[in-house]
């Protein structure tokens, strides 16, 4: 953070002190509205500002309000990176779905933190994404559950190493369902094509 957004937090929490809720509120939609009218002309310096900023006044504030600022800024790909963060990491699905299924600012290690500590609905967001890296992929077939591995083995951008393969045809063996989808898929490893066949027979 620059020195600059650092002075203006500390104005800002000191504002939010004295203000009412409604006004807090007020705020964060006068903020968004301004950011998103203008995001592609702003400098880098100048969002990181405004993220400062919507990431503040987005703390105590209903669900409601959250779950607009996350349909607002989800697919978004110049949308304020900690702001975003924030809203993915929330417990509410309501809040947090529509950036983990759409928002391109999330990275690789954003979604695996989500993935290794969030709860299913939260996995199958990220599962329904355009494009998901085998790495991320990893942690959604080994900690996701039956509907989740599904998603990925059905989503044509969900990328999946051998360690996922080997994940899904052992969870396989106990689903038959699973199973029958992993079995359409033309790349399962050469390797594993015999433990699947035993699932399958099953």
């Amino acid at each position: 953070m620059t020195g600059e957004a650092e002075v203006l937090l500390s104005e800002l929490n000191g504002v939010l002190r004295t203000v009412s809720r409604t006004r807090h509120i007020e705020m964060l939609r006068q903020v968004a509205n301004l950011f998103l009218s203008n995001a592609p002309i702003y400098t880098a310096e100048q969002r990181e500002v405004f993220d400062v900023v919507i990431k503040r006044l987005a703390q105590n504030v209903s669900s409601r309000d959250l779950i607009d600022l996350s349909g607002r800024l989800a697919a978004m790909d110049a949308a304020p990176a900690d702001t975003v963060a924030q809203l993915s990491a929330s417990d509410d699905i309501a809040v947090s779905g529509p950036i983990l299924e759409k928002s391109n600012v999330l990275t690789d290690n954003d979604l695996i933190g989500i993935a290794k500590t969030k709860s299913q609905n939260h996995l199958m967001a990220i599962a329904n994404r355009r494009h998901i890296n085998a790495i991320v992929t990893d942690v959604l077939v080994d900690r996701g559950d039956s509907a989740v591995k599904q998603k990925v083995l059905t989503n044509e951008g969900a990328e999946i190493s051998e360690f996922g393969f080997a994940c899904l045809v052992s969870a396989a063996s106990k689903d038959r369902k699973l199973a029958e989808i992993v079995a359409k898929r033309d790349d399962v490893p050469a390797e594993l094509q015999s433990f699947l066949s035993v699932a399958l027979a099953s």
